[in-house]
């Protein structure tokens, strides 16, 4: 018997992340190694920060790894729960945590007017975006060790809530609606 699959919806926040991050990332490896050929062979800069050159290299291979684990980033809905999975951190939360899911749109959870310019511009796209908001009775695991893992955007600043940033909002809506009731019902 065939398994079968459960849809994912990429996390829109770690995929702008990604767009942003990974050339730059890829260009400092080549860059980092070219300094640290050139610094033991040129007699005026000092032999001690060969080093440091070679560590921007390994910066950038660490960040580039870092961006393509962000495209892995995604939310899935199965039976009885769904998952947030981050670039390093999956978490799952059990549907007995959640009170509602609603739309919303996410220029007004987060506006873009109180964000850094910086921020302004790497999440363009996300502003106009609507948003599954997922209030919850309780987090699966302390708040401040999600945060650790946790993307900024994806938690609701003014309530115990998810804010789950998709492309596909509606399908997300009616992948939770769909195996909410289902779970429901099997609990009765």
């Amino acid at each position: 018997m065939a398994r079968k699959t459960r849809r994912r919806f990429p996390l829109l926040p770690y995929h702008a992340l990604s767009r942003r991050w990974l050339w730059p990332a890829l260009l400092m490896i080549p860059a980092g190694v070219a300094l640290w050929w050139v610094i033991p062979s040129n007699p005026s800069l000092n032999v001690q920060y060969a080093p440091l050159a070679f560590l921007i290299s390994i910066v950038g291979a660490l960040i580039a790894i870092y961006t393509l684990l962000t495209r892995q980033a995604h939310v899935r809905v199965g039976k009885g729960y769904f998952t947030v999975r981050t670039p390093l951190y999956p978490v799952v939360f059990s549907f007995a945590r959640v009170t509602l899911y609603n739309p919303s749109q996410f220029n007004e959870i987060h506006p873009p007017m109180e964000e850094k310019p910086a921020r302004r511009r790497l999440y363009r796209k996300l502003w106009g975006k609507t948003v599954i908001v997922v209030d919850l009775k309780s987090y699966p695991l302390p708040k401040w060790w999600l945060k650790l893992w946790f993307h900024p955007y994806l938690f609701h600043p003014r309530k115990q809530a998810l804010v789950l940033p998709v492309d596909d909002w509606m399908a997300l809506s009616r992948s939770l609606q769909t195996h909410i009731t289902a779970w429901r019902q099997r609990r009765r």
